[in-house]
């Protein structure tokens, strides 16, 4: 639950939640992006856990974990959203309407934006 699901930060963060979840790919002026949780600490960080013998080198070797298989999580792509906001717009007008995403992201989006409007 958001408050503010309809403005800059909300139709953002709901828009990089689908587009991970539908694994999407959309044209920018750079090229050709694809969703990631390059941004995320708990999906992208690792932790120093300990270390590992390698018994062929005879040397210890650090092993490392992501924060996400450390600590019990709720995998992103799987949260139900909703939330309220001032506008009744639904979530593909809001992302339209604030200009923050790449308007072929949006359009890839559209039938679960539309879907989602605030309370």
């Amino acid at each position: 639950m958001l408050v503010g699901l309809g403005g800059n930060n909300g139709s953002t963060f709901v828009a990089g939640i689908l587009a991970n979840k539908k694994q999407t790919s959309w044209e920018t002026k750079r090229g050709t992006e694809h969703a990631n949780f390059h941004a995320s600490f708990t999906q992208c960080a690792t932790a120093h856990v300990g270390f590992q013998y390698d018994e062929r080198t005879g040397q210890l070797q650090d092993v490392f974990k992501p924060i996400k298989d450390i600590m019990p999580m709720v995998n992103p792509c799987d949260f139900e959203i909703s939330g309220w906001d001032i506008s009744n717009l639904n979530l593909f007008e809001a992302c339209k309407r604030a200009h923050v995403l790449e308007p072929t992201l949006i359009n890839a989006l559209r039938p679960e934006l539309e879907a989602i409007v605030p309370l």
